[in-house]
């Protein structure tokens, strides 16, 4: 649904369609497996439910054998597969005081770093229709600008930042050139609405095109799309 509402948008519109995908609610791991790199260098491999793979490399204190790590491993994965990482973290002062303090500490790196690889992979966006703006007659031959919106598409980070706004909003949401304060937007524009399910926000829709742009006829677009989405996913 997801993809086909930024399809949607891009067709629509012209210009790029964007979707916001929700966050997943707590880091959620099937299995993990640790590798030693080095003496004090270990792989963190764990993957999600969704059967994601992230890996992470962790820099510990003492070096570990590849037996105390395997058994780190199973023991993780025996009592705690299916547990959302926080859930884990809770429960490690009162479970963990049994096992060895290498153990503890092997684990609690686990946790941390796991957490982070998760969360940082759990929200992204789906863009559709880039190639739409080498099309518009405003932007075509600004090479400059459109170059910097592209790298700006394939870092996400400041795009997702400036997304993440309309979901704090009740309705569309519109950035003119440098109202985004993103220094690659100068010479777009981004009309964004949040979606929800089942009563909640948990992402945004939007087009990115350039700053002149029938206005009157797009956000309708953008509005209609997100009700859809979330007329959709609340159904689904």
């Amino acid at each position: 649904m997801i993809n086909v509402a930024s399809q949607l948008l891009s067709e629509l519109t012209r210009f790029a369609g964007v979707v916001v995908t929700p966050k997943r609610k707590g880091a959620v791991f099937r299995y993990i497996e640790f590798m030693a790199l080095s003496e004090k260098r270990i792989l963190l491999i764990i993957v999600t439910p969704e059967g994601d793979v992230q890996n992470r490399i962790i820099f510990t204190n003492k070096p570990y054998s590849q037996s105390d790590l395997i058994e780190a491993g199973n023991f993780i994965n025996q009592h705690y597969a299916g547990c959302t990482l926080d859930e884990i973290r809770g429960r490690l002062d009162n479970e963990l005081k049994q096992l060895r303090g290498e153990m503890i500490s092997l684990m609690s790196a686990a946790i941390e770093a796991g957490g982070d690889a998760i969360n940082e992979n759990s929200e992204t966006m789906v863009l559709a229709g880039e190639r739409n703006l080498l099309q518009v007659e405003d932007l075509s031959d600004n090479l400059i600008s459109l170059k910097k919106l592209f790298e700006l598409f394939e870092r996400k980070t400041k795009l997702l930042q400036l997304l993440e706004l309309s979901r704090q909003a009740h309705g569309v949401k519109i950035f003119i050139g440098g109202e985004s304060d993103v220094a690659s937007l100068e010479e777009f524009s981004v009309i964004t609405a949040p979606y929800e399910m089942e009563g909640e926000i948990v992402g945004t829709v939007g087009v990115i095109g350039p700053r002149r742009m029938a206005y009157e006829r797009i956000i309708p677009i953008v509005e209609i799309t997100a009700k859809l989405l979330s007329s959709g996913l609340s159904q689904h």
